[in-house]
């Protein structure tokens, strides 16, 4: 799974905006973790100052890339909306990562599959009835990149006795992810990024 901080790097790419991509090997990890502002991951470093908290590395990469929009707030708005309810879906399957247990994970993992992400995936995708085209808004968005990050995350079977189709019958959903995935800079970017 890529992490909170592949919108960022998407945004960055898509926007064609140099930057280095440094990943931390577990090991390296306590001792980094002091020294970062809020302890944890990811970071994003611009002119020696480093700032913490993927969305607002998100918003600041899509700002730089034309990826978020600026002349218009309802528009922003919109992208902020979707962008936040992705952290929502990740948000309840994060305490399955945590149980150490394995039946009780299982359990928790099973329940989700089966009524609180469907219903988010449902709210999710009739928000998303207003948009006409192949995004979000009237191009690619960091709205798009987010759901697209979120489709990503269930399809790549990660998520233990979650469904990798969990996204399947929503259609406008899967259309955005469709055409994100579809994109030459996103093509680019998976190309160079297989594990």
């Amino acid at each position: 799974m890529a992490g909170r901080a592949e919108t960022t790097r998407l945004a960055l790419h898509v926007g064609g905006i140099p930057f280095e991509d440094e990943r931390i090997a577990r090991e390296a990890w306590p001792e980094l973790k002091p020294t970062l502002p809020y302890k944890q991951l990811p970071v994003l470093t611009v002119d020696g100052q480093v700032f913490s908290q993927s969305h607002a590395m998100a918003r600041y990469a899509g700002v730089l890339s034309g990826l978020y929009p600026k002349d218009n707030a309802v528009d922003a708005l919109r992208v902020d909306e979707l962008c936040d309810f992705n952290e929502d879906i990740l948000l309840a399957v994060v305490p399955t990562f945590r149980e150490q247990d394995a039946e009780k994970r299982k359990a928790m993992s099973e329940d989700l599959a089966a009524n609180k992400l469907p219903e988010m995936l449902a709210m999710l995708e009739a928000r998303l009835a207003a948009s006409k085209g192949l995004y979000v808004l009237d191009s690619i968005s960091l709205a798009d990149l987010s759901i697209y990050g979120t489709v990503s995350m269930f399809q790549s079977g990660w998520l233990e006795n979650i469904p990798t189709d969990l996204c399947d019958k929503y259609a406008k959903i899967m259309a955005i992810y469709d055409a994100v995935s579809k994109h030459p800079k996103i093509v680019e970017w998976n190309e160079a990024h297989k594990k």
